[in-house]
């Protein structure tokens, strides 16, 4: 019996379709936010940045020029070959065209990503696409002729054919992310040990039982490393122009980088930090052996932490991480602080529920592969983070949805601080 003037409660078929078109609702809004951006990035002629460079190379690529390479070029110049083959396919010769391709190779990246998650898990799958498309440090370079986001989509390819067990599928995709960032070499030992850690619990961690399995699983990814050995002894160095090795030396290790990446996270990860520290003083509790960890970051933040490129005193304050370590290096409140946040950061990912217990070998190899660059440097963040997300297990509703919220906001802020030639970040 219903009295008169009660309000009766929606159906469920009702409230499905609430939640749909709140989700169409949302996901169109977002596509106007990327759309805004991009005619942005299309009305602005001014070559931003590394722009110049990359530009310059794609326009000769499309003159025929083949041989005809920048000495202010790092990379093996396979971005350039795509994009150069993506222009003349399309008839267009502007920036404004270079820049949709690259916007085409975020979106690329966003499926990948997706991909990577479903493998992993089922739900929350729009959410998670929706913060890696927003997050604050990988959005702006979408819109901009840089190599950065298609080394991202290409690594997170070969990250969802692993998970996949398509371990040929992963090594071709790597092969294609070196040939856009060399130092993707990387993530062919990561996803080498991913994809071997089940094989051998399985086994008892008696590798001898599953030799064959081992083999199978493995080869591919020896394959890239041996490739990326043999350019580095046809090439000398592992930049490609020989000019840049004074600037990005071989096989020279510093932790400006990684900590600089544990700042950030603790800058834009805070709600994931902290239900990540909560497990981690659970941990601790347990086993006193984990507070090593926020002794030995302490430790290595007072004793190895520099800022040694000259290029990250440079452009202040228009490049705002120079700025950030250049306040780092000369303020004393400002050193600690940034330690006090990098020694936060640490522990609130050792605290990261993965979906395999494997992911947890991120760390390590992220870790070598930042130390490898001196310059600091927040491109440089973006190969791991995206690996983070997509491996990650979520935090509660509320957590994600405001993370969500908060990206978004700060993403469009940033792309069109950049855009605008106002700063980068």
């Amino acid at each position: 019996m219903q009295f008169q003037g009660q309000a009766s409660l929606p159906s469920p078929t009702q409230g499905k379709a609430v939640r749909r078109y709140g989700l169409i609702a949302g996901w169109l809004l977002l596509g106007l936010l990327w759309m805004q951006a991009l005619l942005r990035a299309r009305s602005q002629s001014t070559l931003i940045v590394d722009e110049a460079v990359h530009v310059w190379q794609v326009s000769r690529f499309m003159q025929g020029q083949l041989h005809s390479v920048t000495q202010d070029l790092t990379n093996i110049p396979g971005y350039h070959l795509l994009v150069a083959g993506l222009m003349w396919l399309s008839g267009s010769h502007s920036l404004a065209g270079m820049r949709t391709i690259d916007v085409c190779f975020g979106l690329l990246g966003g499926l990948f990503f997706y991909l990577a998650r479903l493998a992993q898990y089922q739900a929350h799958q729009g959410r998670a696409v929706a913060q890696f498309l927003f997050f604050p440090l990988l959005y702006p370079y979408v819109f901009l002729v840089y190599t950065d986001v298609l080394s991202v989509a290409l690594v997170l390819a070969a990250l969802a054919a692993t998970l996949r067990h398509r371990h040929v599928l992963a090594a071709l995709a790597l092969v294609a992310a070196m040939m856009v960032r060399q130092n993707n070499v990387v993530w062919a030992a990561f996803l080498a040990a991913y994809a071997l850690w089940p094989i051998l619990a399985k086994a008892h961690w008696r590798p001898m039982r599953v030799m064959q399995d081992l083999g199978q699983a493995i080869w591919p990814y020896l394959v890239v490393m041996a490739l990326f050995l043999a350019y580095w002894a046809w090439n000398g160095t592992i930049v490609f122009e020989s000019v840049q090795a004074r600037t990005h030396p071989d096989a020279s290790f510093h932790l400006g980088n990684p900590f600089f990446l544990l700042c950030m996270a603790g800058v834009f990860l805070p709600l994931q930090l902290l239900g990540g520290l909560r497990r981690f003083l659970a941990l601790a509790r347990a086993d006193s052996r984990w507070l090593l960890l926020p002794l030995a970051t302490i430790a290595c933040y007072t004793l190895c932490f520099t800022v040694s490129s000259r290029l990250n005193f440079i452009g202040i304050p228009y490049f705002l991480h120079n700025d950030l370590l250049v306040l780092v290096t000369q303020e004393k409140w400002a050193s600690c602080l940034f330690g006090l946040v990098a020694t936060i950061a640490a522990c609130g990912l050792a605290g990261t529920r993965f979906a395999s217990p494997q992911g947890f070998l991120l760390y390590p190899v992220a870790c070598f592969y930042l130390a490898a660059s001196t310059l600091i440097e927040v491109r440089y963040a973006l190969v791991p983070m995206a690996l983070w997300l997509a491996l990650r297990q979520q935090e509660s509703d509320g957590a994600e949805r405001a993370t969500l919220a908060i990206w978004v906001a700060v993403a469009q802020y940033f792309a069109l601080g950049v855009l605008d030639l106002r700063f980068m970040p």
